[in-house]
């Protein structure tokens, strides 16, 4: 103490007039903050090791050259134990989290804020840090090596899988730590790792600017590593979102530095995600197994959480290691809390239908009076503001009143003064303006949301009005659309009321529309991604394939969907259980066989029996811009439609010029299947099927002909003679097959394009 009073003294020439320990230090390295006459202060530390000591001494002065976020060493002893520093406060990141923390991982804005402040900085002291920087002053080597990761990986089989009592073989595992080891130490990049960045070594100033800390254990190694372990540390709780977007930012960040191949270092970032993860539950073993510690104790079943969904998400990439893992995370001790999935009478599966998710710390919702009371009626209102908002007759106080009098007025112009906006002259009026479907695009979105929701829960009523001048034109316009779209998208009731006009229309509720998804196959061409998880559940572009085709249904106003599962059904059901969202999901159990596609959908016909509308097909390795709104529509006419496209292949159906299907050819070896005898193939039209298709369940009945298991185009083939199989073409159509490795590569800038537009 008193030597770092003197080192205050001889640096600053004022008297310490006090000195007080700062807790939470570490065990070998004490700090204290030494206040001077004049009220400045400076962090003193003192350390047991000289070497740790200069490693962070010489460290700080290279960064601080580099302009980094860093304390500055402002003295040092001769004896290398003790040194003084800037003092940044006692304000850091981790108890600035605190409450996000405390509440579950759930992270306000302005917490959300100082994480990606912080993130952003990391490419930072990790490359411009590394330019110039001797690592042979690091503590206590230079670089991550091969003995460091193997040392690591054993603490982990020693002292966290080996007292779970789980049984494994010891030199199948050692082989896979050794081929890993190698793995993480040849991730490319020449960065200064930190390795122990994480909350509690970052500090807030009082503009909420971070600044570095504690970075003695700095070496080379993969700039992966830090965020991997700043990111999947366990008690942060960070969702799956969160984390996405902090990665987001840190790559744009280091893209300041070099060419950054996001497919490339994504990989690398799940590899040292599984180090890390597998890093501490070895320490969280010792801690908490051997030494009874009860935070670490607390920590392991988040830590467990990070693996299964690292596991989940195709993590780790050696299949021995993931037997291992998948049997830690399914020991009972480590099973999450799950709702289970209903069973229907008939054996069927149904994933919970709650449509919200809810946070365990609010407790269970309270029942309304308002839920599961009905269907759906939506009433739509044009009015005129000089006479007054209409009233709402149902008793729940009125919705939405959107003011169309921002838009241009076909009522200023002479020809349209005695027409309304539902006359063609002033549909075209507003339309070739064009602020009037600007306006409507902002409202439906609005109403998606509202309607989806209603529907979910069961209320019967909710309003639209809109106002504007005299209730003649723009409003008219505006009413009569959102019903006509509300009405064509969700089937529900809709009553359309032009009050000023005396006009008033009613649009019948129809059948609510459903889908069947096709996810029970064994994705052979996807090896080896489908040797540990379904191909429903493979990401592309950060969603599983299923996440994607469930949001395209959603958005075409599909909300009942029936997946058959096979290969890691489980998976795909647990997945679902905590992602169906908005969707009511049933689930066509094929464990026992694969049926093939017409035998899957023979399979699931309890569940598609009510359907009074065609259904659509979706196989789930099918990435399209296909309007589904449109094939259904168009497969309103017809027992079956079968989505198609003039692309290159071997195999095609065969159209007349009606588009009706007549037959199949393979153009290599001039096979030709028809229920037409002597058909002869260059008089009709070849079209590759796409993978999607419409269907009527008045089909059903021609399904006794066929055997339990069975493909679908054989099927259609076969009763394409007796009933209306149809042929549909979408001009624009853009459709990637993901079932196969090389199209993987290109999914994620084809998923991209889609979300822009191009094509769509």
């Amino acid at each position: 103490m008193e030597e770092l009073k003197k080192l205050f003294r001889e640096k600053t020439a004022l008297d310490v007039v006090a000195c007080d320990l700062i807790p939470g230090a570490g065990s070998n390295r004490q700090y204290y903050r030494l206040r001077g006459s004049d009220g400045s202060t400076l962090i003193g530390v003192v350390g047991t090791s000289r070497d740790e000591n200069h490693a962070f001494c010489y460290l700080s002065q290279h960064f601080t050259e580099c302009r980094l976020p860093v304390p500055a060493i402002v003295a040092q002893s001769s004896d290398g134990l003790r040194y003084l520093q800037t003092d940044l406060g006692d304000r850091s990141l981790f108890e600035t989290l605190r409450a996000g923390r405390e509440a579950g991982g759930r992270y306000n804005q302005h917490e959300r804020m100082l994480l990606h402040r912080t993130i952003a900085l990391l490419p930072d002291m990790q490359i411009k840090g590394a330019r110039g920087l001797d690592f042979s002053n690091c503590y206590p080597q230079p670089a991550l090596d091969e003995t460091n990761v193997l040392f690591d990986l054993n603490y982990f089989k020693y002292c966290f899988l080996k007292a779970t009592g789980i049984d494994f073989h010891e030199l199948k595992l050692e082989a896979t730590f050794q081929l890993m080891a190698r793995d993480i130490v040849n991730i490319p990049g020449d960065a200064f790792m930190y390795r122990d960045f994480q909350a509690r070594n970052v500090m807030l100033d009082k503009d909420d600017q971070p600044y570095f800390i504690d970075f003695q254990g700095g070496r080379r190694g993969p700039m992966q590593y830090d965020l991997a372990s700043f990111l999947w540390q366990a008690s942060a709780r960070y969702s799956a979102q969160l984390r996405k977007e902090l990665v987001a930012t840190y790559i744009d960040s280091l893209k300041n530095y070099m060419e950054v191949n996001v497919k490339q270092f994504r990989q690398n970032l799940k590899l040292c995600v599984l180090f890390r993860l597998l890093q501490v539950l070895g320490a969280y073993g010792f801690r908490g197994y051997f030494e009874r510690k009860k935070h670490f104790l607390e920590s392991i079943p988040p830590a467990m959480d990070n693996l299964r969904h690292l596991l989940a998400d195709g993590g780790c990439p050696y299949p021995y290691l993931h037997e291992v893992l998948s049997a830690l995370v399914a020991l009972p001790q480590f099973a999450p809390p799950a709702e289970e999935p209903m069973k229907r009478a008939d054996g069927y599966k149904v994933a919970p239908s709650n449509p919200y998710q809810t946070h365990p710390q609010d407790g269970p919702a309270t029942f309304s009076k308002y839920d599961g009371t009905g269907p759906l009626v939506v009433k739509v209102y044009s009015f005129s503001y000089r006479k007054g908002i209409p009233q709402d007759d149902s008793g729940n106080g009125g919705g939405y009143v959107f003011d169309c009098r921002s838009t241009h007025n076909p009522g200023r112009y002479e020809p349209y003064k005695k027409l309304t906006g539902l006359d063609e002259p002033v549909i075209r009026f507003l339309e070739d303006d064009g602020e009037i479907l600007t306006f409507l695009e902002s409202v439906y979105r609005l109403a998606d949301i509202h309607v989806q929701r209603y529907i979910q829960r069961g209320f019967t009523n909710l309003m639209f009005c809109f106002g504007c001048t005299g209730g003649q034109h723009r409003s008219v316009y505006s009413a009569q659309h959102l019903g006509e779209y509300l009405h064509h998208k969700y089937g529900v009731e809709v009553h359309i009321i032009h009050r000023e006009q005396n006009i008033s229309q009613t649009l019948l509720a129809v059948p609510p529309r459903r889908a069947m998804i096709f996810a029970a196959g064994m994705g052979t061409r996807l090896k080896p991604l489908t040797d540990t998880m379904p191909k429903a559940l493979v990401p592309v572009a950060g969603k599983p394939l299923l996440q994607h085709l469930l949001e395209k249904l959603n958005a075409a106003g599909i909300q009942e969907v029936v997946i058959n599962v096979h290969h890691f059904a489980d998976m795909i059901e647990d997945w679902c259980s905590t992602h169906s969202g908005q969707t009511r999901i049933w689930f066509s159990d094929e464990r026992q066989e694969l049926l093939e596609t017409g035998g899957g959908i023979k399979h699931a016909m309890p569940l598609l029996r009510d359907v009074q509308r065609g259904f659509l097909i979706h196989n789930v390795d099918i990435l399209s811009n296909v309007r589904i709104d449109e094939i259904l529509q168009a497969g309103e006419e017809h027992d079956a439609t079968l989505l198609v496209s003039n692309r290159q292949t071997s195999r095609y159906l065969l159209f007349d010029e009606d588009m009706r299907l007549v037959g199949w050819t393979n153009i290599d070896t001039g096979e030709v299947r028809s229920p037409y005898p002597q058909l002869d193939p260059s008089r009709y039209r070849r079209l590759a099927f796409a993978g999607i298709h419409v269907m009527n369940p008045t089909l059903f009945s021609y399904f006794d002909e066929f055997p339990e298991r069975f493909s679908i185009i054989d099927f259609y083939l076969k009763v394409c003679d007796r009933a209306s199989i149809y042929g549909y073409e979408q001009a624009d159509l853009r459709l990637l097959d993901v079932g196969k490795q090389d199209a993987l590569e290109e999914a994620e800038s084809f998923v991209k394009s889609l979300s822009e537009g191009e094509g769509a």
